[in-house]
């Protein structure tokens, strides 16, 4: 199915020496068809810790397959590619074609298939119309566990609601701590290090409506969690093993989302249109496979500004802005209960105490004591307020409906992350290296000199060296040339553009709009 054309103008001809980067294939509306794009004019693709990958393709107006990616205006055009064997796959998410008349460009915006995630809302219950929502949990749907199967549980829900094909990896994982030996309990200190230690994978998360990557987003920065959602076709090989989310028969088991099985034993017939026991944890169809990732340590790998290797780089510093951060404004309701039971008993005691036999004990307090009592919770971050001294900014309140829980917990590290400054870098370089032999973004080859986004590697500028981890690749193709990659390591914040800020902050009161119009008392 390759298409070859000649180009008119010798001036926009492909470059014949250098085979194109990026080996581009596009597929019909639900992946069971595709063909190569071919030539193109410049393509860039962004690989991302936990958010969605972006892309831009640029090839002329008279490709063959420049109508096809015209066409998302009322179609699905899937496309994937793989750089160095790790994978980009994704959606046009918009088309221009602008240009001369004859020498017309098409420029192509993709999106990473993480995007789901933007397009997926947790209901409270998602066997309920959207008129009625209650769950067990109440108001809100909420979920306890490790932070990679409370993530599948949620999502796992509502695309079985939705219909949509997407799967959750398996197995779940957890990685269960070593229990710490009673010796070395020497202090209350060492007693709170090792609960840190046992709970540090747990976390509690409640939905109400909420966006699946607004509700992950505390949860992944203060755990360090990659995310991804990768195409599967059945041409790629063996199914993933995956806990399927096909049927509405599968929110039976969603709990455990390790099987298939049951109910079908006690299920004659199959009137529950249950999954065939050879088909459990296998994709029957092309769909897309949800994980979480943690970081890998590859500290040993270090860049230099002094190796040649680099191009460019922007090194960016921000002050703390904070060393204290108090989370919450609500108590836990089961406090609010306990104190009104309190204060109605003390209450009642003091007046049959006072007046015997005037029956004055019916005098209640209502809800006059609730919020009062472990409403809110203070984190600090005690070494950076020593080594700023008493002229470090102080504190600053985090956003959450409540204090006292993990949930709390996670908004409140995560917002002390937030304010205690940072630091971060991007770089410029070409692939490889001027020389061939340094670092490139792809999967291990066994040279020692290739990473990915997750990797915790080292940067060395006249003599500060820097740790961290590679948050975002975006890898650029103008053929002809070697490729280009622009890697930045640590969190961006401190090297975005102003654009960049912009869009963050109108993420930020779009989250707070919704949260306010899902707010229960």
């Amino acid at each position: 199915m390759t298409a070859t054309y000649a180009p008119p103008n010798p001036l926009w001809r492909p470059n014949i020496k250098t085979p194109p980067a990026f080996d581009i294939t596009v597929f019909n509306q639900d992946c069971t068809q595709s063909r190569p794009l071919g030539p193109y004019v410049k393509s860039r693709f962004g690989w991302f810790w936990n958010v969605p990958g972006t892309g831009t393709i640029q090839i002329r107006a008279d490709h063959p397959l420049a109508d096809r990616l015209m066409q998302c205006k009322r179609d699905v055009v899937p496309i994937r590619t793989y750089y160095n064997g790790i994978p980009w796959d994704g959606r046009v998410m918009s088309a221009t074609i602008q240009g001369k008349p004859g020498e017309e460009i098409v420029t192509a915006t993709c999106v990473s298939n993480l995007y789901w995630l933007l397009t997926i809302l947790a209901w409270v219950n998602p066997l309920f119309p959207p008129e009625v929502q209650v769950g067990l949990t109440g108001k809100q749907d909420i979920m306890f566990g490790p932070a990679d199967f409370v993530f599948k549980y949620f999502l796992a829900k509502n695309v079985i609601r939705l219909q949509k094909p997407v799967y959750m990896k398996l197995p779940i994982r957890y990685e269960v701590p070593e229990l710490p030996q009673l010796k070395d309990l020497k202090s209350l200190d060492d007693i709170l290090a090792a609960i840190d230690d046992l709970t540090a994978e747990l976390v509690v998360i409640s939905a109400r409506f909420t966006q699946l990557d607004e509700l992950y987003k505390t949860t992944a920065d203060s755990a360090d969690l990659g995310l991804s959602c990768d195409l599967w076709i059945p041409e790629d090989g063996p199914s993933p093993w995956v806990f399927n989310t096909d049927t509405l028969a599968r929110l039976q088991n969603v709990l455990d989302l390790s099987g298939d099985n049951f109910f079908w034993f006690a299920n004659p017939g199959n009137i529950l249109g249950l999954a065939n026991p050879d088909q459990w944890g296998k994709m029957q169809r092309a769909g897309y496979v949800f994980d979480t990732h943690k970081k890998r340590d590859r500290r040993w790998m270090q860049w230099r500004t002094d190796s040649g290797h680099i191009t460019t780089y922007t090194r960016g510093v921000s002050h703390p802005k904070a060393h204290s951060a108090v989370v919450g404004g609500k108590a836990p309701e089961f406090v609010n209960q306990v104190v009104e039971w309190a204060a109605n008993a003390a209450i009642k005691a003091i007046l049959n105490w006072l007046l015997p036999g005037a029956s004055l004990g019916d005098i209640l307090v209502g809800d006059l004591f609730d919020d009062i009592f472990f409403a809110y919770q203070k984190f600090d971050d005690h070494k950076l307020k020593a080594d700023l001294g008493p002229h470090a900014f102080g504190e600053i309140f985090v956003d959450n409906t409540t204090a006292y829980s993990l949930d709390a917990f996670a908004v409140g590290l995560a917002g002390l992350k937030a304010a205690g400054g940072g630091e971060s870098l991007k770089l410029e370089v070409q692939a490889g290296g001027i020389d061939g032999r340094g670092f490139s973004f792809g999967e291990d080859d066994g040279s020692g000199r290739r990473f990915k986004v997750g990797d915790i590697m080292t940067f060395y500028d006249r003599g500060t060296v820097i740790e961290d981890y590679i948050s975002a690749v975006e890898v650029e193709d103008s053929r002809g040339e070697k490729c280009t990659e622009f890697i930045t390591i640590g969190d961006d914040g401190e090297v975005k553009d102003a654009w960049e800020r912009l869009i963050d902050r109108m993420k930020g009161f779009a989250g707070l709009s919704r949260a306010i119009a899902n707010g229960t008392n």
